[in-house]
């Protein structure tokens, strides 16, 4: 075959740009490369010859193209730009990041470059940045109007739900709205506290989208959100059927069945959590999974660790019926800091430290080592111990706490809170020491708490491992009452002196926090603040894992402020009755 002269190669060229531009994408990928022998030295083929190849997802063919137009023409801002969207679209943000900086030093009013870095900054985690590059797109070209529902979108990942909706508002004056837009809608309408009417878009949405699995996700846990727990369960059902393989999703529809009460549903798919990639542990060296029977032949059972240490608190208490049921030796995987305290608790319990994890990703834990020398024959992971022994809400026991902290330092600290004077000692906590997104729906503002120190007559002692002295120094300077700092103990890694001071206490208010398990399983009377009745509540109205905890829900359109309103006559009941 014939190559073409260079004069119709660059007619070619010209044709196949004019059926690019025309949207026709699979008819210019062969014309570029007919056109290819006569043009290896134009900077602008290998541009759009990579460009028409990335649009028809030949990724690896695009790449080469693009590194081939900017050895030709390396100031070609144009290219740069369209070349990070490969990094983009291939879940590369850093990369893609670093090749829009270069756009921007060679062209700095870009406006394409802007928005796609926005895309980058918010895919790496800085909706902050992520905001202003978008403002900055937005001034360049003010008539884009897909950039102004990327910007309410980044303004929902910063929470700032008012602003998100102003943005959106201004987008529904000069265009129809679009699924996305109910969808961005939804999540600025919940983060205003207005759980039902996000509900409502979250509806619309799908409504033009039905085949949506994370609107439909988002949905779900909103129903859950109000109360409407069987409505929760057709929702995130129907997002499964839709995308059956995403783990997110199908662990969703666990949180969703154990929300409702249907407990044994629930429990029998809760395998799907070990799948999620920040939960995913290749355990290697294990023997076969316990089926609930009594010991055989001696056997030892191993109960491997998981989930944080509030979680390993709460299915800690399943251990004594496991061991009546096991009726052999059992041995429990802990983080270190828990170990004393487990082994003082449950008698006849061996405790060890954690298998150390790779840093590989997915992690590995090699267990053989442990097995070989306990003689190890079954084992089971510390969720799963639920669903043997607390197979319904009448199977969990009514009696508060049991967890046994040492009697010496529990008595010491009691000394310590009647040196105060003779004021009942209540423990606060308001957060969780890991920030994630949604923090203002699990966790009242420290303005909100304020009334609860203003309620009654107590000493407040600062539960609050992380509490820096800016908030401290706040929360006195609104409510005008001194915090109790306890000095002398490291309060995120001192866990067993933690639960003797906790023991200590006449009454704790949390939200749910490792704080709130701790007093839970000490048997300290506690008010717990929670943002919903969530999987853990197995359709209960209160939490039944600690009877001795006055759990208070944020159900519906209510803010945190509402929810302190209520907290505040327990507050008053729990602090009579314990004097």
């Amino acid at each position: 075959m014939l190559s073409l002269s260079r004069a119709a190669a660059i007619q070619t060229l010209q044709n196949a740009l004019a059926i690019h531009n025309a949207g026709r994408i699979g008819e210019a990928v062969p014309l570029y490369e007919t056109a290819a022998p006569q043009l290896q030295d134009l900077s602008h083929f290998w541009h759009f010859y990579g460009l028409a190849l990335f649009q028809s997802g030949a990724t690896a063919k695009a790449i080469d193209c693009f590194r081939r137009s900017l050895l030709l023409a390396p100031g070609d801002a144009n290219c740069i730009n369209r070349f990070a969207c490969v990094f983009l679209s291939g879940d590369d943000p850093d990369d893609a990041w670093a090749q829009l900086r270069h756009a921007l030093v060679v062209a700095p009013d870009h406006p394409e470059a802007w928005r796609n870095i926005a895309e980058a900054e918010r895919l790496r985690g800085d909706p902050s940045n992520a905001r202003t590059s978008l403002e900055k797109a937005m001034a360049l070209r003010s008539e884009e109007a897909s950039w102004k529902m990327s910007y309410a979108a980044v303004l929902n990942d910063l929470e700032l739900p008012e602003e998100a909706l102003s943005a959106l508002q201004s987008f529904s004056k000069s265009s129809t709205p679009t699924p996305e837009y109910y969808f961005q809608e939804a999540r600025a309408f919940f983060d205003a506290f207005k759980a039902s009417t996000a509900i409502m878009s979250y509806r619309k949405s799908l409504l033009m989208t039905p085949g949506a699995p994370q609107a439909l996700n988002n949905l779900q846990l909103l129903e859950r959100r109000v109360g409407r727990m069987r409505d929760g369960v057709k929702s995130a059902t129907r997002a499964c059927v839709l995308e059956p393989g995403n783990t997110g999703l199908q662990h969703g529809l666990t949180d969703a069945l154990l929300s409702a009460g249907e407990i044994e549903r629930g429990q029998a798919r809760n395998f799907w959590r070990h799948l999620k990639p920040e939960i995913l542990i290749i355990r290697q060296g294990l023997p076969e999974e316990w089926d609930g029977e009594p010991c055989r032949d001696g056997q030892v059972l191993l109960i491997c660790h998981e989930q944080g240490i509030g979680d390993e608190i709460r299915f800690a208490s399943c251990i004594p019926d496991i061991q009546k049921r096991f009726r052999g030796p059992v041995i429990l995987e802990s983080d270190k800091r828990l170990t004393a305290l487990f082994a003082r608790s449950f008698p006849g319990l061996t405790v060890v430290e954690k298998v150390q994890r790779s840093d590989t990703d997915p992690p590995t834990a090699q267990y053989r080592p442990l097995v070989q020398e306990h003689g190890i024959g079954r084992y089971m992971m510390l969720a799963d111990l639920q669903s043997v022994v607390r197979p319904s809400v009448e199977a969990f026991p009514d009696q508060a706490g049991y967890l046994e902290p040492d009697a010496t330092e529990t008595a010491h600290w009691k000394d310590r809170f009647r040196a105060t004077g003779s004021r009942p000692a209540v423990g606060i906590s308001w957060r969780s020491g890991m920030r994630r997104a949604g923090a203002r729906h699990n966790y009242p503002e420290l303005k909100d708490i304020v009334p609860l120190l203003e309620a009654a007559e107590f000493l407040p002692v600062c539960l609050q491992y992380d509490a820096s002295d800016s908030e401290t120094e706040a929360i006195q300077a609104t409510s005008g009452r001194q915090l109790y700092i306890p000095s002398g103990i490291d309060q995120r890694e001192e866990l067993d002196r933690v639960a003797a001071m906790i023991a200590a206490l006449d009454l704790v208010i949390s939200p749910n926090t490792s704080v709130l398990m701790i007093a839970g399983a000490v048997g300290t009377p506690s008010i717990g603040l929670h943002s919903q009745c969530g999987a853990i509540f197995f359709g209960a109205e209160r939490d039944p894992w600690f009877p001795g905890e006055c759990s208070l829900v944020k159900t519906g359109d209510r803010s945190w402020p509402a929810l302190i309103d209520e907290a505040v006559p327990h507050l008053i009941r729990m602090l009579s009755s314990s004097g």
